[in-house]
């Protein structure tokens, strides 16, 4: 991405196995928050897991492993999306903000009340040039699918088309990562100017069939094709809910009543993609292939909150829908960055060799951090491509922490970072360009307006309701040094302060 991040064409190597790779499902919701199901992942269920109804979502859970740490690359949607195509950190792509423009100026946000701005960043997102995950899949003979949101690249580039990236097949993927309106009726926001028209799903205009549905249709067909033309698969399976507009699925909006209409309306989008997810594990199941077909669940960033929604579950409000998580969406607080994982076989069997190559222990839950760029090796390591070389990514294998039956699980680096040098818009907590560290159970974050450093301690206080700066320096002046070892390392852009109208400092080290 950029003259300094150019490769040479990486090479990969697969297995060859009697039996063939397994088909791969990546389902990636869009905005879903750590508490938008009700599967819990928090160690006990709360009020938002009882209000939401994704029975599918549980049955995957009593499939495979939960894992109840696990975060996005970014808090918002295009840089964890390209960080789970490249495997690198959005720090070192340097897409790190949410992309529609080619060009910084007309994708940099106002903000008036900050000192700082956003710094020259790839605003032109992902491109042919770049390594990818659905190319690598290629070269080791999977058919490569991608169905819903891609906003990969921006308008006009090669990147807006997944099938310049990788894909063999899109299907209504493009550059925008929200669409025009989720109804038929409305041609799916194709009827009205600009850039938010879904594509290619003009066959279902005016038949009543919701935005989710019609891409799970679709999603469905190309996976029978694939195994009627007898070659895997790996389906990014991204529907554009439960992105804003909120718009309620008529199907299942009533299973809420009594609910503040937006949130009902929000509860019907997740319901509709639990719908979705047990569709095609019903699809897999018919064409003989469950067995398998590794199932992976996920989101690209927290829950929205910010702005939009309505009056919770809870009683609570604007920042409070993902409680005990502080904040949401955009946000460097866990509610902006924690979210849902799960990882299973569609139908799971001890006696399949492919299962026996990728063990995966049914009900089992991890607190093991993983983060949306460990994807990467996870996937190309279950497909058997055992070594792509001349290639660095930053992501981290956790397919063998998928086996918790006790036996010895390899080592993992648990420190985490994120780094978001924009404003993405609203104003609110931890809605700031900032740096963040996780190392254990400790958080540090860096604020670079009003420059200042926050500390939490996540094993006693999920909610980061206490900073800790003052009573542990200690700590600070540690993790503020692995913070800046990590920035230099990785190429991190700092904002630019507005009155010099250069790039501020790396956060500074304590005293």
């Amino acid at each position: 991405m950029g003259p300094a991040q150019a490769q040479p064409a990486p090479q990969a190597t697969s297995t060859e196995v009697q039996e063939g790779p397994p088909n791969i499902l990546l389902f990636l919701v869009d905005d879903l928050g750590w508490q938008d199901t009700s599967v819990p992942f928090h160690v006990v269920p709360t009020p938002f897991n009882r209000f939401y109804r994704t029975p599918h979502m549980e049955a995957l859970a009593r499939r495979g492993v939960v894992f109840t740490n696990a975060y996005a690359s970014s808090p918002v949607c295009t840089p964890t999306r390209v960080s789970i195509m490249t495997g690198r950190h959005p720090a070192r792509t340097r897409v790190t903000d949410w992309t529609l423009y080619p060009d910084v100026e007309r994708q940099q946000r106002s903000a008036p009340w900050l000192a700082v701005a956003s710094p020259a960043w790839n605003a032109r997102g992902l491109q042919p040039a770049d390594t990818t995950l659905p190319q690598l899949l290629q070269r080791a003979g999977y058919r490569t699918i991608h169905v819903g949101k891609a906003h990969f690249g921006a308008l006009g580039t090669p990147g807006a088309d997944p099938t310049n990236l990788g894909f063999d097949v899109n299907i209504g993927g493009h550059a925008a990562g929200a669409p025009g309106s989720y109804y038929s009726a409305a041609r799916y926001g194709n009827d009205r100017d600009g850039p938010w028209g879904v594509p290619g799903l003009s066959s279902y205009y005016g038949t009543d069939t919701y935005l989710t549905e019609a891409l799970t249709q679709e999603a469905a067909a190309a996976v029978e094709e694939a195994v009627g033309d007898g070659v895997p698969f790996f389906l990014n399976m991204a529907p554009y809910a439960v992105h804003t507009p909120i718009m309620a699925d008529s199907q299942y909006v009533d299973h809420y009543p009594g609910s503040d209409s937006v949130e009902a309306a929000y509860a019907s989008m997740i319901e509709a993609v639990d719908v979705s997810l047990g569709a095609l594990l019903d699809r897999l199941q018919a064409l003989g292939v469950a067995e398998r077909t590794l199932i992976l669940f996920t989101s690209d960033n927290g829950g929205l909150s910010a702005h939009t929604r309505g009056l919770t579950a809870l009683g609570t409000h604007t920042h409070q829908h993902n409680l005990p998580l502080r904040s949401g969406k955009g946000a460097a607080y866990e509610g902006g960055i924690r979210v849902p994982l799960i990882a299973a076989w569609a139908a799971p069997d001890p006696a399949a060799p492919v299962q026996q190559r990728l063990p995966i222990t049914p009900g089992e839950r991890t607190s093991d951090p993983v983060v949306s760029h460990d994807l990467f090796p996870t996937v190309l390591e279950a497909a058997g491509v055992l070594s792509v070389q001349g290639y660095r990514h930053d992501g981290q294998s956790f397919a063998a922490q998928l086996d918790r039956t006790g036996k010895q699980r390899a080592e993992r680096d648990t420190t985490h970072y994120w780094h978001y040098p924009h404003l993405w818009g609203p104003q609110g907590p931890g809605l700031e360009p900032f740096t963040a560290v996780r190392a254990g159970d400790w958080k540090l974050i860096y604020f670079y307006d009003d420059p200042r450093y926050e500390l939490y301690d996540l094993a006693d206080d999920l909610g980061e309701t206490t900073d800790l700066v003052e009573a542990r320096p200690e700590v600070v002046r540690r993790l503020a040094r692995t913070m800046r070892a990590w920035m230099q390392r990785v190429g991190a852009q700092t904002p630019v302060a507005r009155a010099a109208g250069t790039p501020v400092p790396h956060p500074p080290l304590p005293d």
